[in-house]
């Protein structure tokens, strides 16, 4: 084995580049991490919650010292599952109990300031969004080149975890992420001004499917949000009414109207949103992640495996990634052995996830799922699915 590296360049601090940088901090292996955002506050409260897995997020939490203190901010009471059609028919209702231990619910924002407030100041270095990467040819060090005009110089290692369209990627690999087809409008729903909903909205995760759309609310420590998500080109997200609204009134207004016969309550849970935002879901293509064809450059997250986040796995994969390639970094190991890990992982993951998209817009979705639910093995299942539709969005 080699000895770790000298000097590590982490591309984006999000939660995978947070995690990767925190257990570095814990082995002593010098690191540096660059965000194009100007402040740890700008996505300070963005994002729904997570259900960290026992296997890969919750895993990667203890290797970070940090799992106690999660377990202090995480969710592990009953959470309720509702899944429902246009018409208001309830399918199934499910209030987890003992296996929502295993997989504790926390809102992605505290799951991030957690992470940052580990790290010892300074270590993020803010405002700094990479526009390029080169390799020095005689020392086979890398200097990386900002958009503000700063440069990085003599990094040992470039690790790309810089989401879904990421600076780094290209470097390693030409795939781009696809349009799946599916476009979501993103709003959040203050509960304590519309308590009229929430009965119906229920105490964890409320999913509506019928005639290729959906909508999905999931309840956070402080309010909802509401992803109603419709099969559309991708450009309706530019060219549509709803997008081209001037007002938030307006937007919200018009929404509705993709989802004309649908149960009143599903409708008013859109019209009583706030701050809309359009979400095309891209994924790249599964069963291709890269091979390194480039010396010390690599990928870990949404950099590495963007996925639909119809399999729930986004950011518990990143946490994994970040796990997994700290002890192969601090250990000296070959970056092969990360990769492969993270590889398996990845194309399994986003395998499932193009599964589960096409049995939520495919015919009688509601149907199918709840024979998909009663199947002997899947009633387990069905109590640890949580729809983390943020997963792409860091």
């Amino acid at each position: 084995m080699s000895p770790p590296p000298r000097n590590i360049a982490i591309i984006g601090a999000g939660i995978g580049g947070l995690l990767l940088a925190r257990i570095l901090q814990l082995q002593n292996v010098s690191f540096t991490v660059y965000e194009s955002d100007v402040d740890a506050f700008l996505r300070a409260s963005f994002g729904g919650s997570l259900d960290l897995k026992y296997q890969t997020g919750q895993r990667a939490m203890y290797a970070a010292g940090l799992h106690a203190e999660f377990l202090k901010l995480a969710r592990t009471e009953g959470e309720q599952s509702r899944l429902l059609d246009k018409t208001g028919k309830i399918y199934r209702d499910i209030t987890e109990t003992g296996a929502s231990f295993y997989n504790p619910e926390i809102d992605r924002g505290q799951l991030r300031t957690l992470i940052l407030d580990s790290l010892t100041p300074g270590t993020v270095q803010w405002g700094h969004k990479a526009a390029a990467v080169r390799k020095d040819a005689d020392s086979g060090k890398y200097t990386i080149y900002f958009a503000s005009g700063v440069t990085a110089e003599n990094v040992d290692i470039v690790v790309g975890a810089d989401g879904a369209w990421s600076q780094v990627r290209p470097l390693i690999w030409d795939a781009k992420p696809i349009y799946s087809g599916i476009t979501f409008l993103e709003t959040k729903i203050d509960m304590s001004k519309n308590a009229h909903l929430s009965a119906f909205v229920g105490k964890g995760t409320l999913v509506a499917l019928s005639d290729g759309k959906a909508l999905m609310a999931q309840l956070n420590s402080t309010h909802a949000i509401l992803y109603s998500a419709l099969c559309v080109p991708e450009d309706w997200a530019k060219t549509s009414s709803v997008a081209q609204a001037e007002t938030t009134a307006e937007k919200l207004a018009l929404m509705p109207e993709e989802f004309g016969d649908w149960h009143e309550e599903l409708r008013e849970l859109i019209r009583v949103g706030e701050n809309p935002t359009m979400r095309p879901i891209y994924a790249l293509p599964s069963d291709s992640l890269p091979r390194t064809k480039t010396d010390n450059i690599v990928l870990l997250g949404d950099a590495a495996h963007v996925l639909s986040p119809f399999g729930g796995d986004g950011a518990n994969l990143a946490m994994a990634d970040a796990a997994d390639l700290a002890k192969v970094l601090a250990s000296g190991q070959p970056l092969e052995r990360y990769e492969k890990l993270m590889r398996e992982r990845g194309n399994a993951s986003g395998r499932g996830a193009a599964r589960m998209l096409e049995v939520f817009f495919g015919e009688n979705a509601a149907v199918v799922m709840t024979r998909f639910f009663d199947l002997p093995w899947s009633t387990a299942f069905f109590l640890k699915i949580r729809l983390y539709f943020n997963s792409l969005f860091w």
